[in-house]
């Protein structure tokens, strides 16, 4: 005879995520928190190009207009009807208040339409758990968090997230729109940086020094901003020849890059931690992915081998999958994270 609790675990469950922390409004459908059955993303993106960076009422605006047509879509493509939903896991921060807020009142109101639970999480956590989606999760690991608002080194230990280290001034992904800006190149500036830099093997011809700062595992930028100014001032002629400019963005992306990945091997030794799992947008950079590779195997020949996990490129970006899987482990953890009771909260932090 099967038990209540042995037909729940049987049961099929339909987790729906919902995305709207920044400029990208998504919602994806995921069967059992292993399977993706659909994930869609309206991104505002073009309308932010002309400033530069994200107007954070144009994006609040795109999600209040995009939300609903995102959500019938995700239904569409998973071939399921809403009333087949069991959860809904929404980001409630950090993040753009007004975009948050829009997320979270659609959750809300849908969850008591349908009367099924609903789970606010963390958009930044969930960045690491979308390397988790179909895989088994360690119990143990340092997550490198990377993306245009956040650059971070967390201990993660039986679900607990202890924070090791974090920008002090710009995140990884400002750097590269503000030396992008600075070129001429357009925004967002970290794909074009990278694309340049993979076209040069030059890496010396502008050097780089590593900030100091008091905290081990924090990072700065702001030094690094600064040399590229004057590197630019002092040969604006010279970065006319595109040889010149690759070099450029290879040497700089070289410098941030190696920093970061030496930083995020250090803690892992530190912490006596056997696995590194990385997310965020700028986890599809080239030269961040190729350093990790390269350091995790040059270090298992003389220590304990590290296991590296970095998430597909289509899921490094602000997606509804990542929330979804982190919302229903939650909720498999305990139900108590379920409730109704919970507002956006644009500085959330990690593990709150």
């Amino acid at each position: 005879m099967v038990t209540v609790r042995e037909s729940e675990r049987l049961r099929i469950m339909y987790t729906l995520g919902i995305e709207t922390s920044c400029d990208e409004t998504a919602c994806a459908i995921l069967k059992n928190g292993t399977h993706i059955l659909s994930s869609v993303i309206s991104s505002s993106l073009a309308r932010h190009k002309p400033f530069g960076g994200v107007v954070p009422e144009i994006a609040s605006r795109h999600s209040l207009e995009a939300i609903d047509l995102v959500f019938e879509e995700a239904l569409q493509k998973a071939k399921l009807r809403t009333e087949d939903l069991d959860l809904i896991a929404v980001t409630r921060g950090p993040g753009l208040i007004g975009s948050i807020f829009v997320g979270v009142s659609f959750a809300k109101a849908l969850g008591l339409a349908l009367d099924i639970p609903v789970v606010g999480v963390n958009h930044i956590e969930a960045h690491l758990e979308a390397n988790f989606i179909g895989k088994k999760k360690p119990a143990s690991f340092i997550g490198l968090i990377v993306s245009g608002g956040h650059t971070s080194l967390v201990h993660v230990q039986n679900g607990r997230y202890k924070l090791l280290g974090e920008t002090v001034d710009d995140a990884i992904g400002e750097a590269y729109d503000k030396v992008a800006k600075l070129l001429g190149l357009e925004y967002p500036g970290g794909p074009v940086i990278d694309r340049l830099a993979q076209k040069s093997t030059d890496f010396g011809t502008f050097p780089f020094t590593k900030p100091k700062l008091d905290g081990k595992f924090d990072f700065s930028f702001s030094g690094v901003k600064t040399r590229a100014l004057h590197y630019y001032e002092e040969n604006k002629k010279k970065f006319r020849s595109q040889k010149i400019l690759q070099s450029f963005c290879a040497s700089f992306q070289e410098a941030v890059m190696s920093w970061i990945s030496d930083q995020t091997i250090l803690a892992a030794r530190e912490c006596q931690a056997r696995s590194i799992v990385v997310g965020g947008g700028v986890s599809a950079n080239s030269r961040l992915r190729s350093l990790l590779v390269e350091k995790v195997k040059v270090g298992a020949q003389h220590a304990v081998p590290l296991q590296l996990f970095l998430p597909s490129f289509e899921l490094t970006t602000d997606n509804a999958a990542m929330i979804a899987k982190l919302g229903h482990t939650r909720y498999q953890l305990s139900r108590r994270n379920a409730t109704k009771d919970f507002s956006a909260n644009p500085s959330l932090a990690i593990g709150e």
